[in-house]
């Protein structure tokens, strides 16, 4: 029968949606590994190194919620190509040769990421069928992640490169968002609307509507996120650091293992049961997790 029948998940608007967040997290996985290098060759220290991770983190996080608001107001795709556009723009303070303007790059970089994540995964939720949005949701974040088997290699690479160095790899980053942007202004033409309209969408002071985020059916979701991506980004931008410190070559194999697991996984795990089972496969991915994070120093390194 035609009700029983699955509707198709790749429609045009999701598959370019797809394309539009692999280029800004492509983006975002050839900066994580070289920030920290271009910020220890300008001088810095680790902690100026996780002063600049920090920028990203905090305009991230703060402004989510007032720029999801913005996309239910005007545009989820228009969001999405604005938040595309200044994580390029925001690379270009990257040029100047100072610790202080990769901070401020940083931070515009959060801010344009907030925009990506908010608009992307509203247009998600409008672009799948909503019986397959758990696989949908498993394509999506692994398609999210496949930027990060390559492209820190990559970066690694035109760094020392003979014809390479920081400012390639900015140039590179650059076209990533905007090639980014270009596919967002394809999704604007094939999104759909959502179901309840533009109008009547705010119910209060954007204050207020940042306090209703606190929905007590959302809060143990948000808790587990929270812990399964607390510890990844330290890990994976101290990672090249630490591997020069103790000698470790071809550490781009590192972020070529993790990406190449995680983009095989996610849509597998994405057909997983939900509810308690749901729960259940959660609790043990956060305890190996930890586990694995906690037994890191012991293994064996090679000398200098």
């Amino acid at each position: 029968m035609a009700a029983g029948k699955s509707q198709s998940l790749w429609t045009p608007a999701f598959a370019l949606l797809c394309c539009a967040q692999f280029f800004g997290s492509a983006q975002h996985a050839l900066l994580q590994p070289t920030f920290p290098l271009y910020i220890i060759s300008l001088g810095g220290t680790p902690f100026k190194v996780g002063m600049v991770l920090a920028c990203f983190a905090v305009t991230s996080v703060v402004f989510r919620p007032l720029i999801g608001g913005w996309a239910d107001k005007w545009s989820e795709a228009g969001v999405l190509i604005c938040g595309l556009l200044v994580l390029s723009a925001a690379v270009f303070f990257c040029f100047i040769p100072i610790a202080e303007a990769t901070l401020f790059a940083n931070a515009w970089r959060g801010l344009g990421w907030a925009g990506l994540s908010a608009a992307g995964y509203s247009l998600l939720a409008l672009s799948a069928p909503a019986e397959r949005r758990g696989e949908a949701s498993g394509f999506y974040s692994g398609i999210q992640a496949s930027g990060s088997i390559l492209l820190p290699a990559v970066a690694l690479w035109l760094i020392d490169a003979p014809f390479g160095g920081f400012q390639v790899v900015f140039t590179v980053a650059i076209a990533l968002a905007l090639a980014g942007a270009g596919a967002g202004v394809l999704v604007w033409r094939h999104a759909p609307e959502p179901a309840h309209g533009r109008h009547g969408v705010s119910s209060g002071p954007w204050w207020r509507e940042i306090l209703n985020v606190l929905d007590r059916e959302i809060i143990l979701a948000s808790v587990l996120s929270f812990a399964s991506h607390v510890t990844f980004p330290a890990v994976a931008s101290f990672l090249v650091l630490y591997a020069r410190e103790i000698g470790v070559e071809n550490i781009g194999w590192f972020y070529v293992a993790t990406g190449a697991t995680s983009l095989l996984a996610r849509p597998i795990l994405g057909k997983c049961p939900t509810g308690s089972a749901g729960g259940g496969l959660c609790s043990r991915a956060l305890c190996f997790s930890r586990w694995r994070y906690w037994r890191w120093p012991s293994l064996p390194t090679s000398s200098p």
